[in-house]
């Protein structure tokens, strides 16, 4: 479904992250680097794919990243192309695990002892459907479905940091139609664990209205009871309404700082008015109420 504009600018904190805009130097040396490809001047288009990067300080798009890893693949280099492929997979979460078995430019690097723990970090690397990463700070978090140590057949999403100074958060989430929703009070419940969790984790909620209102119509992401050190399975919830206007409801979890939580088991019913609903009752902090 179309995301609404606040939905929208949640994905900010991840594109920036990569670089929105490139600059015309990175873009027509990445031009130069896909024709020398086409020429199969496989070395040339390596070398041109790396002076790109390096004038996005060794950043670059996930296209461009994977295209300098066939270059190098082509000329039997495999530590620069595992290097190019470990960084889309670490960094940009890239998850086309049939497009990377199949493609034949890679074909130099299966016998590679490196190559099935990268299989098995891009299998890992896929969300269920409706889940997407965002956050200001979403590169510095491993955010992935994963098993539970105590059970490899139960599978939990997770969100973990990565970096030892974080100062912004990461987050999994997901929206939908509020269609059924419109009018009534709702209540959101999630199961959730932590572990070190250094300044604060839990879920979000927000019902927002249209595209030019200037904040969303309902928040509440648990500022005021949230998750902190470690913590094992317990219930939380949400409760909000959703106005008559609402165009879009958005939920998920977040990490703030450093730590792990696992969540799981995510419902949404309706209510009548005597349950209270549970807005912040102080500032939020992360903000992922961007109107306010």
């Amino acid at each position: 479904m179309k995301k609404t504009l606040l939905a929208f600018l949640f994905f900010i904190g991840l594109t920036v992250t990569y670089g929105q805009k490139n600059p015309p130097e990175y873009t027509n040396l990445v031009k130069r680097a896909d024709s020398l490809f086409q020429l199969k001047d496989y070395k040339n288009s390596a070398l041109t794919y790396s002076s790109a990067f390096k004038t996005l300080g060794w950043k670059g798009q996930e296209t461009d990243r994977y295209n300098a890893a066939r270059a190098w693949a082509l000329i039997n280099n495999a530590d620069s192309a595992f290097f190019n492929l470990q960084r889309i997979a670490d960094k940009l979460y890239y998850a086309q695990y049939e497009q990377i078995s199949n493609d034949e430019d890679l074909k130099s690097l299966h016998s590679d002892k490196r190559w099935q723990p990268l299989l098995g970090q891009i299998r890992h690397n896929k969300l269920p459907t409706g889940w997407f990463r965002a956050g200001s700070k979403p590169a510095s978090y491993k955010m992935i479905l994963d098993s539970l140590a105590d059970n490899e057949k139960r599978k939990v999403l997770t969100i973990q940091s990565v970096d030892k100074n974080i100062n912004g958060f990461g987050t999994l989430m997901q929206d939908f139609s509020p269609e059924k929703y419109r009018g009534k009070r709702i209540r959101m419940t999630g199961y959730m664990k932590s572990k070190d969790v250094e300044k604060r984790a839990g879920f979000w909620l927000r019902i927002d209205g249209p595209e030019n209102s200037k904040k969303s119509l309902a928040f509440d992401n648990m500022h005021d009871r949230a998750v902190i050190g470690t913590t094992e399975w317990k219930k939380y919830e949400i409760v909000l309404d959703v106005a008559p206007s609402a165009t879009n409801i958005a939920f998920g979890a977040l990490l703030t700082g450093t730590g792990q939580i696992w969540f799981e088991k995510f419902t949404f019913e309706v209510v009548n008015k005597s349950v209270p609903t549970t807005p912040n009752k102080k500032p939020t902090e992360p903000n992922l109420d961007f109107n306010k």
